[in-house]
């Protein structure tokens, strides 16, 4: 077979047939419907998605953030509440220790006697030991002499109770007061009382951790008559001497002795209010422990807030949702759509693989039966309307032929007789002998013509395929070896045997091996022919190493009368492929890009048509 032979239009994969084409029109009008049509289904179903999901959501975001609001809400009180007790203990605390270091320093010194004497100073060693161990201030006191020594200039002392045991001192500096929580020990000269006092400021740097909490308050307000006032601060910037409100005194002197106010100080804190002491109807001093709602997420986290973060993650989610369902519902109609459009552009082969179980798979399922129908139906049509064509042309050719024939004969005969006369001059006999060589290769044209458009039809016998090609191989040795073309066969298919004519195949494989013979005419080549089995058929394929056969001209290739030959008539793979169509099979040709063509032979092995 020359590889610059190319196929057959009727066989075209792509070309739609005017039958098949009517079948498909209304497909290739829904092509403009479904081509936008997947986008906006996608859309409406993220909307009908959203709009079943909305009242859930709402309501769910509703109740989830108050759900986590009042959770958070009782996380920070309960802190704060706990927050208020260790302020609390720790100026129990720090009056302990003031009050046992004071108790120590009366029983290890000398410091009774010397109040006794007259002297009016520590000793050096105790005044080293209160300041190193930190305290602000050391003083001697007396109900009866007033102040008898002091670390610092102090005009008098308050007493102001916490309760029973706990008390704090209000030291007057002449211009100005500042509390201490201090501890005092009493002692005895002769009959006067005495009492050693131990303390430090209630300042900022009492509790220097709660200072270095910026978002972070502590406070102590102390009864002043019917008002509270503000006595210590943790941050040193809070202006003291402010007023504690009236309602939250009027609550804790009526109700609970804690109190948690989540708008404290016109919104500005989360705060816990603490009565000191717990239990009594006019505490003496009420402790305030608050978080600023404006640095710390207390007060960024609020309901409404936490309603619109979880509405709008929701929000998100069911987009998300929708989507990944719009997707999953429109990607299978996609596929479907292309599919439908490719089988419209006359693209058979087209399959869709089906996604899931559901309807839309069955759809798909549907859509690849219909194309491989709408394929074997088109292969169906291709196959009719040659053979109507060739019909045609068959009984048109024997009236041709028979009347061509009959003045062929005549002409022929009269040549033959006259040249045979030796009254014909050399030029004479030379121009006769060239009329009888024409009408003879005529006559030979319109036998194989003849031999095409009404073909024989095949003795299918059963035979082995391998047989026929090793016989054409055999005859068509010596023409290989002078044209230094290399011939292989591989037999991957041992023993196949099919129902076919020998004679036919052997005419078949000599025009394909004589075709590959001349498009490797001009420097030698290979020429391999295997055999393998694909289910029940069998493959022959001859493939040879020439120029190959162009893509645009692979499909004209079984077309009678066309061929690239200077001196071919078009009618060998013609034949062939008539041959093989009688045999049950068919014949096909490719060639890859990089050269050379191959053409295969494919036929039923025996006993598959019968199963």
């Amino acid at each position: 077979m020359a590889s610059s032979i190319v196929g057959e239009e009727a066989g075209k994969p792509g070309m739609v047939r005017p039958g098949i084409a009517r079948w498909l029109r209304p497909a290739a009008g829904v092509r403009g419907r479904l081509a936008p049509r997947w986008a906006s289904l996608q859309v409406k179903l993220v909307i009908a998605f959203l709009l079943v999901s909305l009242v859930p959501m709402l309501i769910a975001a509703q109740l989830t953030a108050r759900v986590v609001s009042a959770a958070f809400e009782k996380n920070i009180e309960i802190w704060l509440t706990e927050t208020s007790s260790f302020v609390l203990n720790e100026i129990v605390s720090s009056q302990r220790e003031a009050t046992g270091l004071a108790r120590f320093v009366l029983d290890h010194t000398s410091m009774a006697s010397q109040l006794a004497t007259g002297s009016h100073e520590l000793q050096p060693s105790v005044a080293a030991l209160l300041d190193v161990l930190g305290y602000d201030l050391v003083t001697v006191y007396s109900p009866d002499r007033g102040i008898l020594y002091a670390t610092q200039p102090i005009k008098s002392l308050q007493r102001l109770p916490l309760g029973n045991e706990s008390r704090l001192y209000r030291v007057d500096f002449g211009q100005r007061s500042q509390v201490m929580v201090a501890g005092a020990a009493s002692f005895s000269v002769g009959d006067t009382p005495y009492f050693l006092i131990v303390g430090n400021w209630l300042d900022d740097k009492f509790m220097s951790n709660l200072a270095l909490m910026n978002s972070f308050e502590a406070r102590l307000y102390y009864r002043e008559g019917t008002d509270f006032l503000e006595i210590y601060s943790a941050q040193p910037s809070v202006t003291p001497n402010r007023t504690l409100s009236p309602d939250v005194r009027d609550r804790l002197e009526t109700g609970p002795a804690v109190y948690y106010d989540s708008h404290a100080l016109g919104g500005a804190y989360r705060a816990i209010y603490r009565a000191v002491p717990e239990g009594e109807a006019e505490p003496a001093a009420i402790i305030f422990c608050g978080l600023r709602s404006d640095r710390t997420l207390a007060g960024w986290l609020s309901e409404t807030r936490l309603f619109v973060i979880i509405f709008l993650i929701g929000l998100a989610l069911s987009v998300a949702a929708g989507l990944l369902l719009a997707r999953r519902l429109t990607g299978p109609l996609r596929s479907l759509a292309g599919g439908v459009r490719a089988i419209a552009a006359g693209d058979y082969a087209q399959r869709v693989q089906p996604q899931g179980n559901d309807e839309v798979a069955d759809l798909a399922t549907a859509f690849n039966r219909m194309a491989a129908r709408l394929g074997d139906l088109q292969t169906l049509e291709a196959q009719l309307r040659r053979r109507d064509r060739l019909s045609a042309l068959g009984e048109v050719a024997v009236g041709i032929a028979h009347e061509v024939r009959n003045p062929l004969g005549v002409i022929s005969t009269s040549a033959e007789l006259v040249k045979k006369r030796g009254e014909l001059s050399p030029s004479d006999g030379k121009l006769l002998g060239y009329v009888i060589d024409e009408v003879r290769r005529i006559n030979n044209l319109i036998t194989e013509f003849l031999s095409f458009a009404k073909p024989t039809p095949p003795v299918l016998l059963p035979l082995k395929p391998i047989d026929v090609i090793k016989r054409v191989a055999e005859f068509c040795e010596p023409e290989l070896s002078r044209q230094q073309i290399a011939l292989a066969i591989e037999d991957e298919a041992p023993g196949a045997s099919v129902e076919g004519d020998h004679d036919q195949l052997y005419q078949v494989m000599l025009n394909l091996i004589l075709n590959a013979i001349d498009a490797m005419a001009d420097g030698g080549g290979r020429l391999l022919i295997r055999l393998f089995r694909t289910g029940d058929t069998l493959m022959i394929a001859v493939r040879d190493t020439g120029p190959g056969v162009p893509a645009a001209l692979q499909e004209r290739v079984f077309n009678p009368f066309f061929t690239t030959k200077p001196n071919g008539t078009g009618l060998g793979l013609a034949k062939a492929y008539t041959i093989l169509e009688a045999h049950h099979g068919h014949i096909e040709c490719s060639s890859p890009p990089g050269g050379g063509a191959t053409f295969t032979l494919v036929l039923p092995l025996l006993g598959a048509r019968a199963a």
